[in-house]
């Protein structure tokens, strides 16, 4: 973002914060949680977008749910297991779940809802997540089989609310118009500026203590921050510039809850371009970022540095890699020796010049020129373009780029490298976009996958990160903190690995919190 846009943010923070707040807060009649766009679609069989995800957080159920510490509990199922070796997952349903409009969940909708994913009624890109599932089907009451053409033991991420079951013969656009779940809160009004949500006290689920949750769209970061501060919106998750932070730390109205997550922020390389192909030139570039000073400054330390997407605490993660230090003379040294010398001396003239593509978002740009000036000493002229999404997303998936950088979401799993560095998956089969191949990767990401059991997935995955460390088809930047900025007046509040909103339900209005006085504006230092 740049200097103008942060001094006019916190210009307008600052007024915002010299009204005096009222001696005695009453209670919200609601839980406001504001989302930087609304949700694109309501059949969770069809919506891609984060918006919509949060929404069926709230509104729809799985088989499976999501704990705060990125694991799986049951659901709408009472227990699970996997059989043949992985081939087989077993669910037996609670009895007791209902939808939204008083209909019992029971397997005919869980079948219908999976199949409708890959027998072409549903078109949805979702679709190739469960291209390993070949029939649902129940063998006794109660219980639902899903039977897969290969074992795997990343299958059951997929079952989760964002993936929510749906009443049986439920269209995509009967959904849209009137969505019907089994999640905590039902849809009761609904605009392109916000949704409005209901606790639904039919359900499995423990009854929510707030009742009424609206989710409001406020598309512009300032003006999600001046909200917060006028008391118009409770809470926002990820969507504030990290710049803020601090200065809702301070305030005594609200909380701020910074998590690691599972957000992997990284610099993706074209490998088949002439200068990236080279391992040294990947080498020297990963040595000319400082990454740690990028943490702590740009994103005011929320963030911790990583040589693996693998996010701290997962099972899959290898702690042991070797850390890539900030050695900006190695990195001159390496683009010598991979034929790039010094056309000037102490001249002003680069060894490599390369594009470096990324978004118009003003944090993203921002962190683009950071990264340029930080690798100009190694010798490097990284020249920024900025595309507006859209385009951006388009050049990267087509191959049209040299340098880009991106933000890897909602990492659970390992399998995710087969989606984004397999050798099957260069686009538009998959997400490989710098068009990275090595047999060797492959075939330990192919066994990975096939095994059930994660103690014997996990030395798989550990010589995976080690390759990876070697090739460089990423430079790994860091792994995002989860922050949530809240009212101080909500109690139970947990991050989720992705930001998610399943832990909404758990959420109070602290007893008594209505009595306490603020008799000192907030204010904001420069």
């Amino acid at each position: 973002m740049s200097r103008r846009f942060l001094w006019s943010l916190a210009a307008a923070l600052a007024l915002a914060g010299c009204e005096r707040p009222p001696a005695v807060r009453s209670l919200p009649e609601r839980l406001v949680i504001a989302l930087e766009s609304a949700p694109t679609h309501l059949d969770p069989r069809v919506a891609l977008d984060q918006a919509a995800d949060r929404l069926f957080d709230l509104s729809m159920c799985g088989l499976l749910i999501k704990t705060p510490d990125g694991e799986l509990e049951p659901d709408a199922a009472a227990s699970w297991e996997i059989l043949e070796g992985g081939r087989r997952y077993r669910f037996h349903l609670r009895t007791d779940v209902r939808f939204h409009d008083g209909r019992i969940l029971g397997p005919e909708d869980v079948i219908d809802t999976l199949t409708s994913l890959v027998d072409g009624r549903v078109v949805t890109a979702k679709r190739g997540a469960f291209a390993e599932l070949e029939r649902v089907e129940s063998p006794a009451p109660g219980v639902v089989d899903l039977v897969l053409s290969r074992p795997s033991g990343a299958f059951a991420i997929e079952l989760t609310p964002a993936l929510g079951i749906l009443p049986r013969g439920t269209t995509p656009a009967q959904t849209n118009d009137h969505p019907v779940g089994c999640g905590s809160y039902r849809i009761v009004e609904r605009s392109p500026e916000r949704l409005l949500l209901e606790a639904f006290d039919g359900g499995h689920r423990p009854a929510p203590k707030i009742r009424r949750v609206e989710l409001k769209v406020v598309p512009d970061a300032t003006v999600r921050a001046l909200e917060l501060l006028k008391g118009t919106v409770h809470l926002v998750i990820n969507d504030l510039p990290p710049d803020l932070v601090p200065r809702f730390q301070a305030d005594p109205r609200f909380r701020v809850a910074a998590d690691p997550g599972g957000n992997y922020a990284y610099l993706g390389l074209n490998l088949e371009d002439p200068a990236l192909s080279d391992l040294r030139v990947r080498r020297a570039l990963a040595l000319a970022i400082d990454r740690d000073r990028l943490v702590a400054t740009l994103w005011r330390g929320l963030g911790v540095v990583t040589e693996t997407m693998m996010p701290p605490g997962s099972w899959a993660r290898h702690e042991g890699l070797p850390r890539v230090p900030y050695d900006p003379e190695a990195a001159a040294r390496l683009l010598e020796a991979a034929g790039y010398p010094d056309p000037d001396g102490p001249g002003p003239r680069p060894r490599l010049t390369l594009t470096f593509k990324t978004s118009t978002s003003e944090i993203n740009v921002l962190q683009a020129q950071v990264i340029q000036q930080m690798a100009a000493p190694a010798g490097f002229a990284l020249v920024v373009r900025s595309h507006e999404f859209a385009t951006f997303y388009s050049d990267i998936s087509r191959g049209n780029f040299q340098l880009f950088s991106l933000v890897r979401t909602a990492i659970h799993d390992p399998n995710i490298y087969r989606l984004i560095l397999h050798s099957d998956s260069i686009p538009p089969r998959g997400q490989n976009r710098g068009r990275y191949r090595n047999p060797e990767l492959d075939r330990r990401i192919d066994l990975g996958a096939s095994l059930p059991e994660r103690a014997a997935r996990r030395p798989l995955y550990l010589e995976v990160q080690e390759i990876l460390a070697h090739d460089l088809p990423y430079v790994s930047l860091f792994t995002k903190h989860n922050f949530a900025v809240m009212d101080a007046r909500l109690s139970g509040f947990r991050n989720y690995p992705a930001g998610e909103l399943l832990g909404v339900r758990f959420l109070s209005w602290e007893k008594g919190a209505e009595q306490v006085s603020f008799s000192q504006p907030s204010t904001i230092s420069r």
